[in-house]
């Protein structure tokens, strides 16, 4: 119900904006411009999402254009059509959502060729973003592989609790590899945060004792503090869903 009101609501920066930079435009619209095709593809503007799949059919290799020349005045053309390095979180999130077996394949390859850290975050975004079972099975797999750098862990977790379809296969894969997260990223923040993860991606309360009882099991001083934040903000999230929830829908079905 609220994609044909996000369609409608940035339809005027979408036809302003478009896909390409245009000579001397602010700063402001090139950081506005992934910003308003993302919202657009998200909420399947059919030609946002035509063209998003386009250009990643016609990608072959993971760096066409690397990050390091976002700022020089060199075209876009320099490599195999390249695609704005603005744009591939864009254009690799719509793949995901609207691919399957093939695309995810396709997207784990670039992700293990690239050289470029944003490039691979890009990437781990997308390959974190399936809704079929199987495929988010198979990218919860990666983490504790050496396809995934050790510093990149806590950005699959994030990006795996934030796809909807993933967030409880996603716990499960927590809980099931806890001791191997201790083990390699225990000396990281990234590790402490984990419960600032796992509660901002559940809104429901009968989810709260499960969460309790697993990260009191796993309690330190150094876990308290975001234990203690995520057990908040669970609180408040689910608050906030029983309360306004109904009012929501009613809203977008309204439109």
């Amino acid at each position: 119900d609220m994609k044909p009101f996000v369609r409608k609501l940035i339809a005027k920066q979408l036809e302003r904006l478009g896909w390409e930079a245009k000579p001397h435009e602010s700063h402001f619209d090139r950081l506005l411009r992934p910003t308003i095709l993302g919202m657009a593809a998200v909420a399947e503007e059919p030609k946002v999402v035509e063209k998003a799949l386009m250009l990643f059919k016609a990608m072959h290799e993971p760096d066409d254009l690397s990050t390091e020349l976002r700022t020089a005045n060199i075209p876009n053309t320099l490599r195999n059509g390249a695609i704005d390095p603005d744009m591939r979180g864009v254009v690799y999130g719509t793949a995901a959502r609207m691919g399957g077996q093939r695309t995810f394949e396709k997207l784990v390859k670039m992700h293990n060729e690239t050289q470029f850290s944003e490039e691979r975050l890009n990437l781990c975004a997308a390959i974190c973003g399936f809704q079929d079972p199987k495929i988010i099975k198979q990218a919860l797999a990666m983490i504790d592989s050496d396809q995934v750098r050790l510093q990149d862990v806590a950005y699959w977790l994030v990006y795996s609790f934030a796809n909807r379809h993933a967030r409880q296969m996603t716990w499960q894969w927590l809980k099931d590899h806890w001791k191997w997260l201790e083990k390699n990223l225990g000396s990281d923040l990234s590790f402490y945060r984990i419960p600032i993860y796992v509660a901002r991606s559940f809104s429901d309360g009968e989810f709260l004792p499960e969460f309790e009882k697993f990260f009191q099991k796993h309690m330190s001083p150094a876990f308290e503090r975001n234990v203690n934040q995520g057990v908040e903000t669970i609180e408040w999230q689910s608050a906030w869903k029983e309360r306004d929830l109904k009012l929501v829908k009613n809203f977008f079905k309204n439109q």
